[in-house]
């Protein structure tokens, strides 16, 4: 059993045959992907190539109703609505479209149950209204939609009419107020504001001659070789790139412009890739030992990547690291704090006490005497519990530190409110391999402006939050049995 095709028969109109017209209007398969947007427009819907195959599949249902994938119907129509911008991620789309689903069927029930109907006068204010018929102006063109045919304009309304139910429950639930009480007291939090300072110790600080050392007893992790890749979609497409390659009728450069991984804009180039980083562009580690073997200015491959069908070209052979290079010697410093951590944390956390004996006294000195940064965070105001409407140091610390030192730590957060100014705190772990050497200081400046920003802002987000708590309300929902990865592989033969 496969996934309905866009090919399969019915009486729904093929959105990809869409009839063009003479005048710039939209066609028929772009009214109706805007159409089968309307209510979710908070959703990313991707696009994917329809799965050919049988008529009808269910992936589960939401309060006793069926979620099904069918020929013509708004589940197939969310996955088909932008057919051309994204094949390749099919899993994704599905479940998106899956979830869009649930949630407008959801929608739809409680539409059903105050006893909501879609009049034709309502249908007709959504076709003026509603972007569908528009000009170069963005003026409605009510010869735009004249031009359809009769099918056409019977499947333009039967779209509005199966969405406006869900549209309207979920804008009488969105038309939240918000009280002056309310958002005055949400806004208060801001008033109390501190600013900071802080010396960050990472693995960076890691003795360079440590290093080298490291790298010296461990050649083979760090041997280098410097590749660049064109990627296809198959293994086909990127022979036919290689047999080009090595017949000369094309150039590495002219393929590297369509390749389909991101360093297409690089021309290709990985630069110095050391042994121990190849298996994060190879699907096969394996296919590693070739490339570090092949001579310079040579092609390999097609080998599977993480990005599809590779091909590469040997920029410079294999080679010891060059350890004199500061850029090689951090990535050998990044690699012993990943793999060799509890060496790496040793030095790390005595560096950073002893930074803190020197800060205790000297902040500023402590930090320029060890190659460190004072990093200054400010005004920020205490929100442990990450609300949006007030401005902590999520918004605050543009470099991450305290954030981090923070994060799940609240006797951490209360300390650094509760300290008294100019208190330098104990070196505090904030994440892998760092720690923060934090001081509280005096407050120069206060959250005002953002304040004022939020003040408008709160009121027009707040329908927005409700949304989103509805969605995870119906997809949290006892109601909805949810099948859909067991459906979709079986399907598909994944």
């Amino acid at each position: 059993m496969k996934m309905p095709s866009d090919k399969d028969k019915g009486s729904a109109i093929n959105i990809n045959d869409a009839k063009k017209h003479k005048k710039k209007g939209k066609s028929i398969g772009w009214i109706l992907g805007v159409i089968i947007l309307i209510v979710l427009s908070l959703l990313l819907v991707l696009p994917v190539t329809a799965f050919s195959g049988n008529s009808s599949v269910v992936f589960g249902s939401y309060n006793g109703e069926n979620i099904e994938l069918s020929y013509g119907n708004y589940f197939f129509n969310q996955v088909n609505s932008l057919l051309s911008s994204n094949p390749q991620n099919p899993l994704g789309v599905y479940m998106q479209a899956f979830n869009a689903t649930v949630f407008k069927t959801a929608l739809d029930q409680m539409a059903e149950q105050v006893g909501y109907r879609t009049t034709d006068h309502a249908i007709d204010n959504a076709i003026v209204n509603g972007g569908l018929f528009v000009n170069d102006s963005g003026q409605y063109d009510s010869s735009l939609y004249v031009a359809l045919s009769d099918v056409e304009k019977a499947a333009v309304r039967q779209g509005i009419e199966d969405t406006l139910p869900a549209q309207a429950v979920l804008s009488d639930i969105s038309s939240v107020k918000v009280s002056d009480a309310e958002k005055e007291y949400s806004l208060s939090i801001n008033d109390t504001v501190r600013d900071f300072e802080y010396i960050s110790v990472d693995y960076t600080s890691y003795p360079d001659a440590d290093a080298i050392a490291y790298a010296e007893a461990n050649p083979t992790l760090f041997e280098t070789v410097g590749l660049s890749m064109v990627t296809a979609a198959t293994q086909e497409e990127a022979q036919t790139i290689l047999d080009g390659l090595n017949a000369g009728t094309t150039t590495f450069e002219d393929a590297a412009a369509s390749s389909i991984d991101p360093y297409s804009s690089n021309t290709g180039s990985l630069g110095d890739v050391f042994y121990n980083e190849i298996s994060g562009y190879l699907r096969n580690a394996a296919d590693g030992d070739a490339l570090f073997a092949a001579e310079e200015g040579s092609f390999a491959g097609p080998y599977q990547t993480w990005y599809g069908w590779s091909v590469f070209r040997i920029d410079s052979a294999s080679h010891a690291a060059d350890l004199e290079n500061p850029e090689i010697l951090q990535r050998v410093k990044s690699y012993i704090s990943a793999n060799d951590s509890e060496t790496m944390n040793a030095y790390v956390q005595s560096k950073a006490e002893e930074v803190y004996q020197a800060a205790s006294s000297d902040f500023a000195g402590a930090a320029e005497a060890n190659g460190l940064e004072v990093y200054t965070v400010g005004p920020a105001s205490p929100n442990p519990a990450m609300s949006q409407f007030v401005i902590g140091l999520e918004m605050s610390d543009a470099n991450g530190g305290l954030r981090a030192a923070t994060a799940g730590d609240r006797d951490y957060y209360s300390l650094l409110y509760s300290a008294e100014e100019g208190t330098v705190l104990e070196p505090h772990a904030a994440g892998t391999n760092t720690y923060v050497i934090a001081r509280p200081v005096a407050s120069t400046a206060d959250n005002g402006i953002l304040t004022s920003y939020l003040d408008s802002f709160y009121t027009s987000f707040m329908p927005q939050l409700v949304s989103n708590d509805l969605q995870n309300a119906v997809l949290g929902s006892d109601l909805f049995e949810n099948n859909f990865f067991e459906v979709y592989f079986s399907n598909t033969g994944n």
